[in-house]
């Protein structure tokens, strides 16, 4: 797989899941963040944020964003590569803010990599009932070309990219990217800096899972290392040990009233997680939404 991908690369060289603020609107500017080693963050806020790593054998790009946010993001890039086209994408999972750029650029010859699911989610997506919402419709032309999974290694402009698989976390499709010599880590989904994550348990998401893929991430940082979030800025290690003890403390505050056979209504009603609004409330994943999450993920039910 690993000589495929550095093939990939050379023939390019030589030749939403849900969303909480994607609007049309295009009156606004790329955010770039230069990380080093030719490594640059693009976030609009709008989408999911983007990870572009730059260099002689092209571009590789990390999630591609919404349709309408696609130009400019590549804009963007451009204006970082010298012109230069996407040659290599990787999405971090199958959700529609980071991947309904794809048809943008692979109609500009880029080669889209996902982890098998992603694939099998875009095709057949499930309906969002934790959050009251009708399945996302995508088709062919927003498929990942290649399936990758977390024993694929990629060599490009002097990074060893390495593709780690979270299951059953944010959806049941994850992975992060790690540029190992640059040691900065794309978290995808699994990371939304000082915020309640989504977690999306119609699709294969869980709170056990989210732990464990936040655990995985930490296992292959170290302090020094720079984590571009899915949502939110740039977090520490110090931001991801926050948000599971935060999991942890929830799930067992909604496990204790569930165990005390409340309804999710009733436990609605007790506003329970309120101590938890300042700091980690958002406009997509409000504290009765958290509530909500670990309801269903606790019962298995979806009402």
């Amino acid at each position: 797989m690993q000589k495929m991908i550095q093939l990939i690369a050379i023939f390019c060289w030589c030749g939403f899941a849900v969303a909480h603020n994607h609007d049309q609107h295009k009156g606004f500017d790329i955010k770039v963040t230069d990380l080093g080693s030719r490594i640059f963050e693009l976030r609009t806020d709008r989408s999911g944020n983007v990870a572009v790593l730059i260099g002689e054998d092209g571009v590789f790009m990390v999630d591609t964003q919404m349709e309408h946010l696609a130009e400019l993001i590549d804009g963007a890039q451009k204006k970082l590569s010298n012109n230069r086209d996407v040659d290599l994408i990787l999405n971090t999972h199958f959700h529609r803010d980071h991947v309904r750029g794809n048809a943008y650029f692979k109609e500009r010859g880029a080669i889209t990599m996902a982890h098998p699911n992603v694939r099998r989610y875009l095709e057949n997506p499930g309906a969002l009932k934790a959050l009251g919402r009708e399945a996302p419709k995508f088709t062919p032309q927003y498929f990942p070309t290649i399936d990758v999974t977390e024993d694929t290694s990629i060599k490009m402009n002097g990074q060893s990219i390495e593709l780690y698989y979270a299951p059953n976390a944010h959806t049941n499709s994850d992975l992060f990217v790690a540029f190992k010599e640059a040691n900065i880590i794309h978290g995808g989904d699994l990371v939304s800096t000082r915020r309640f994550p989504f977690i999306d348990i119609d699709n294969g998401g869980s709170i056990a899972g989210f732990i464990a893929g936040l655990k995985a991430i930490i296992e292959a940082a170290d302090a020094d290392t720079q984590i571009i979030a899915g949502h939110g800025p740039i977090a520490t290690l110090g931001d991801l040990e926050a948000s599971i003890a935060m999991l942890n403390e929830t799930h067992n505050i909604i496990k204790a009233l569930i165990d005390q056979g409340l309804s999710l209504e009733a436990i609605k009603a007790l506003d329970p997680l309120n101590k938890y609004t300042d700091k980690w409330n958002w406009a997509f994943i409000t504290t009765e939404r958290m509530v909500t999450t670990h309801y269903y993920d606790i019962t298995g039910l979806l009402e």
